[in-house]
C-alpha cells in the first residue's frame, strides 16, 4: 500500500510570552537545512529495530536508530551457530537475520566495512552450548538455565537470570580459520552440512564487555578490540543505539536532518523483528531445533527453537524541503531473508501474519495498527520562509508582541520572523540532578532512583536523553555511553528504553526507577533535556552504587546453615555465591547442585541437634567455604 501524505496541521500562535523568551535568550536564525524529522509508533513485546535513511534510489544514507540487542549485546555477531537454539538473555548463537534488509543496506553503501566475525575461543564445535575449554568470564547481562522449564519459549515473560554466569565472550576468526575452511553446523533444506563461515560480519560485536584479566579469567585479547572496532567501521553506532522500547507504548524518535542532505525524495524504512514470532509458516516444525550433526545434547535439549516469521520491513517515501509534511504506511514493504543470507524484501502476501485482532503483535503488527489507522508516522515540520527579503503575503516583515508571526514562528533579529527550529533557544540543565539507592532492598541490586527538576525552556522540552556509564567506560566520551533503561511495565525482570514525562511546566519534580545490569557497582549517570527542535541542554551528572543482592528468605544450603546455625553468616554467603556463580552456570555443577537440594534437607535435620557433628561437618566444608571466599575477592 502506498504511503500516505496528509496536509500539515496548524496550531495556533504561539503568543508574545513566547516571543519575548525568544529574543531574551538571543534568537537567531541558523541553516535554514536543518530540519526535524518526528517518528512515531507502537511496538511490540520484544521488537528489535533498525530505522535507516534512503534516497529514492535505493541509495543508503545513514543509521537514524538501532536497538541495543544489535548495537551493544552483539546478538547479530558472537559465538554460536546461526541455528542455535534461544531463550531468555540466551548468550549463544549468531542471529544473522535479526535485521538483515538494515544490515545488508549499511554494508552496501559506499566506503563501508564489514565487521570481523566473533566465534567460540577453542570450542569442539559452533553448535555447543555447554563448555568443553575454560574460555569462559563473568556475563552482568546473558545467562543460560540448564533447566527446560525456564528455556522454553512460553517462559519468556517468567524467567529471571538468578545465578550469575559464565559465558565464552568469544574471538575473532583469523585468515587461518578461514584458509583451513572453519565451519558451523547447519541443517539445510539437504539435511545436516557444515556451513563454512567468513572473516567478515555484517553486524558488530558486543560493546558491554571489558576483558576479565584477573586470575581465573580466560577472555580472549580480541575482547579487548571489540569496542573501538565496532566504532572504528560504524562510527555512528553510540549515537544511534536505543534501549529496547517498552510494548504497546506509543513511541516518538525524533531526528535532525542533516544541512549536507539536499532536497528531495528520500525514504525512510523501518526493520522489526521479534524472536519466536511463529505462525503456520515459519514456526518450530518448519524450522527445528536443530537434531543431527555436531551439536552438544545442551544446545539440542534446552531453549527453543527461535526462527519464527523473519523481519519485517516498513518504507515511508517522503519529500524534504522546507514546507514540511506529514506521512504514513499501514503495511509493511516486504520481509528479510529467515538467515540473513541477502538483504532482499521478500513480498508478504500470505506469509506474513498481519491480523491485529487475533494474533496481535506479530508478524506485521510488530509495529501496532493504531486507532489512526497507520503503523508508522513521520512529520516534517516546515522551517523559515519569513526571513527572506521578499516574504510571502502571510507574513509581516516586521513583528512584536502586539503582531505575532504566523504559526511556529517568533520574532528574530531585526523583527524578522523566522521559524522556531532556525532559532538558537537551548533549553537549560535539569535542577537538583540526585541519584540514590532503591528503597526495596529485594531490587536494590539491579535498580536506582532518579530525581530532577525540570528547568526553564524557551521551547516545549520534547525529551530527556539520560546515558549511564559502566566504571570502565566513564573516561569515555558521554556520547558513547549507553541509553538508560527502566524496568519493563509489564515484566520488571526485563529493563527497556527509559521513559520520562515530556509536557510538566518548569519546576516540577520527576522521579523515576532506572534498570542496571549488575550488583555492589557505582554507575555515573547522565541526563540533558532536547527541546522539540531537537536543541539540548547542557549535561548534568551523578553517581550511584547498586547494593548487593539481599536474599529475601534463606536459600537451600541445607547443610551448611545447619551447620553455622546463622542462615546468614559470611560462610554461607560465600557459598550461595559459589553455588550462584559457579555451578550453577554449567550443566554439570547444575546437576550436582539439584542432586544436593534432593538429599540436604535430610541431613541437614540429622545434623541441627547435634553439636559435634555440626563441628565436623564445619570443618569439613573448611576447604570450600575458602575456595567460595577466594573465588569471590575476583
Amino acid at each position: 500500500m502506498p504511503a500516505l501524505r496528509t496536509p500539515w496541521p496548524l496550531s495556533r500562535a504561539l503568543g508574545g510570552l513566547f516571543v519575548l523568551l525568544a529574543l531574551s535568550a538571543g534568537a537567531r536564525p541558523t541553516s535554514a537545512q536543518e530540519r526535524v524529522l518526528e517518528l512515531r509508533f507502537t511496538p511490540a513485546p520484544r521488537v528489535q529495530l533498525a530505522v535507516w535513511l534512503e534516497r529514492a534510489d535505493g541509495t543508503f544514507v545513514t543509521t537514524l536508530s538501532l536497538t541495543e540487542a544489535v548495537a551493544v549485546r552483539g546478538i547479530g555477531n558472537r559465538p554460536g551457530a546461526l541455528q542455535m537454539n534461544s531463550g531468555f538473555r540466551w548468550p549463544y548463537g549468531r542471529r544473522e537475520g535479526a535485521l538483515p534488509v538494515w544490515a545488508w543496506a549499511r554494508a552496501s553503501a559506499p566506503g563501508a566495512e564489514l565487521f570481523p566475525m566473533v566465534i567460540f575461543q577453542d570450542r569442539t564445535s559452533e553448535g555447543w552450548a555447554s563448555r568443553s575449554t575454560t574460555d569462559a568470564s563473568r556475563d552482568d547481562y546473558f545467562c543460560l538455565s540448564f533447566d527446560q522449564s525456564t528455556t522454553g519459549r512460553d517462559a519468556l515473560d517468567a524467567v529471571t537470570c538468578a545465578s550469575v554466569f559464565n559465558s565464552d565472550k568469544g574471538r575473532y576468526v583469523t585468515p587461518t580459520d578461514v584458509a583451513a575452511g572453519y565451519a558451523e553446523p547447519h541443517d539445510g533444506s539437504d539435511g545436516p552440512e557444515m556451513r563454512k563461515l567468513a572473516a567478515g560480519s555484517l553486524y558488530p560485536p558486543r560493546r558491554d564487555v571489558e576483558r576479565c584479566t584477573v586470575p581465573g579469567c580466560n577472555d580472549h585479547p580480541d575482547v579487548d578490540r571489540y569496542r573501538d572496532d565496532a566504532r572504528r567501521i560504524m562510527p555512528r553506532v553510540d549515537a544511534v543505539t536505543m534501549a529496547t522500547p517498552p510494548g504497546g507504548r506509543p513511541q516518538l524518535l525524533s531526528y535532525t536532518a542533516s544541512a549536507t542532505w539536499p532536497d528531495g525524495e528520500y525514504v525512510l524504512l523501518i526493520e522489526a523483528n521479534t524472536e519466536g514470532d511463529y505462525n503456520d509458516v515459519f514456526n518450530d516444525v518448519s524450522n527445528p531445533t536443530p537434531s543431527a550433526g555436531p551439536w552438544d545434547f545442551w544446545a539440542m535439549t534446552y531453549g527453543y527453537a527461535y526462527r519464527g516469521q523473519p523481519s519485517v520491513v516498513y518504507r515511508i517515501p517522503f519529500t524534504l524541503s522546507n514546507t514540511g509534511g506529514e506521512w504514513s504506511t499501514t503495511t509493511p514493504a516486504g520481509y528479510g531473508s529467515l538467515e540473513g543470507q541477502d538483504g532482499e524484501l521478500r513480498a508478504t502476501g500470505e506469509r506474513i501474519t498481519d491480523d491485529p485482532s487475533a494474533a496481535p503483535g506479530s508478524g506485521a503488527d510488530r509495529l501496532e495498527l493504531g486507532p489512526e489507522g497507520y503503523r508508522a508516522h513521520l512529520l516534517l515540520p516546515p522551517t523559515a520562509i519569513c526571513s527572506s527579503p521578499m516574504p510571502p503575503p502571510e507574513c509581516t516583515t516586521e513583528c512584536d508582541a502586539m503582531r505575532p508571526c504566523p504559526d511556529r514562528f517568533v520574532c528574530g533579529d531585526a523583527g524578522a520572523c523566522v521559524g522556531i527550529c532556525d532559532v538558537v533557544m537551548s533549553p537549560q540543565p535539569v535542577d537538583e540532578l540526585t541519584l540514590s539507592t532503591y528503597p526495596d532492598e529485594a531490587q536494590s541490586h539491579r535498580w536506582a532512583v532518579m530525581r530532577f527538576v525540570v528547568p526553564q525552556s524557551p521551547r516545549p522540552i520534547r525529551r530527556y536523553e539520560v546515558r549511564f556509564a559502566r566504571p570502565f567506560e566513564r573516561d569515555e566520551p558521554l556520547s558513547s555511553w549507553q541509553p538508560a533503561r527502566g524496568p519493563d511495565p509489564a515484566d520488571p525482570d526485563n529493563a527497556v528504553a527509559l521513559e520520562l514525562p515530556r509536557d510538566l511546566p518548569a519546576g516540577s519534580e520527576v522521579e523515576v526507577t532506572l534498570a542496571f545490569d549488575r550488583e555492589a557497582t557505582t554507575y555515573r549517570v547522565a541526563i540533558r533535556p532536547e527541546d522539540q527542535c531537537n536543541a539540548v541542554g547542557p549535561w548534568q551528572q551523578a553517581d550511584v552504587t547498586t547494593t548487593e543482592i539481599h536474599f529475601a528468605t534463606v536459600s537451600p544450603c541445607f547443610v551448611a546453615t545447619a551447620a553455622y546455625g546463622a542462615p546468614m553468616a559470611q560462610d554461607i554467603r560465600a557459598l550461595r555465591r559459589f553455588r550462584d556463580r559457579q555451578l550453577l552456570n554449567n550443566a554439570a555443577g547444575s546437576a550436582l547442585v539439584s542432586a544436593y537440594y534432593a538429599v540436604g534437607p535430610t541431613l541437614a535435620n540429622a545434623i541441627r541437634d547435634h553439636d559435634d557433628v555440626r563441628s565436623w561437618v564445619r570443618v569439613a566444608l573448611r576447604p570450600l567455604v575458602s575456595l567460595a571466599r577466594t573465588l569471590d575477592d575476583h
